[in-house]
């Protein structure tokens, strides 16, 4: 497989990954606001850019009560959501080299857009990194809409939740990714 092939597969996966984010924080729009799915889906989805979209969980958080807990797992999933979209516009608005890396479209200068490229393993890391965080968002969803099986001693906290996304923050911003 070429390198940019390689590129290409890569791109693919962590776009992938991206959508389950956005599909993570729709689950928690529906929750919020209480609506069902022929309601909560077309509201959620009519907001045409991700920010609107946690604008408008911000602002359902507003007009009803919500449990503390949910506020600052929300909270803290903010704060990461920014971080990561950051890295997606970059994915989105770039383009691919013949060797396989993704650069911004932005820079005229090719010297400087290779220096700032995107390259396989960074790409692979926030992968990595965008999987645990929809993940985290689907199980403190459940969490918070009593979904679980297990005994209530084994169950996992939205609090313990909210702290893997900070953890998870802290190691991205230590990695740079």
């Amino acid at each position: 497989m070429t390198k940019q092939d390689q590129a290409f597969l890569a791109f693919g996966k962590a776009m992938a990954a991206w959508a389950r984010i956005e599909m993570g924080f729709y689950g928690w729009f529906e929750h919020v606001t209480g609506l069902d799915l022929r309601q909560a889906k077309p509201i959620y989805y009519s907001a045409t850019s991700f920010k609107s979209r946690l604008d408008l969980i911000r602002a359902a958080m507003d007009g009803v009560i919500v449990d503390e807990t949910e506020v600052i797992f929300l909270q803290e999933a903010f704060k990461l959501a920014q971080r990561c979209n950051s890295f997606r516009n970059k994915l989105a608005h770039g383009e691919f080299t013949i060797d396989g890396l993704v650069i911004q479209g932005k820079h005229v200068d090719r010297t400087i857009a290779r220096a700032e490229a995107i390259s396989l393993d960074h790409l692979a890391a926030y992968t990595v990194a965008f999987n645990e965080f929809s993940g985290l968002l689907f199980q403190a969803r459940d969490v918070a809409e009593n979904f679980f099986d297990d005994e209530p001693d084994d169950l996992v906290t939205l609090e313990d939740l909210a702290q893997r996304l900070v953890n998870l923050r802290r190691e991205m911003a230590e990695n740079n990714t």
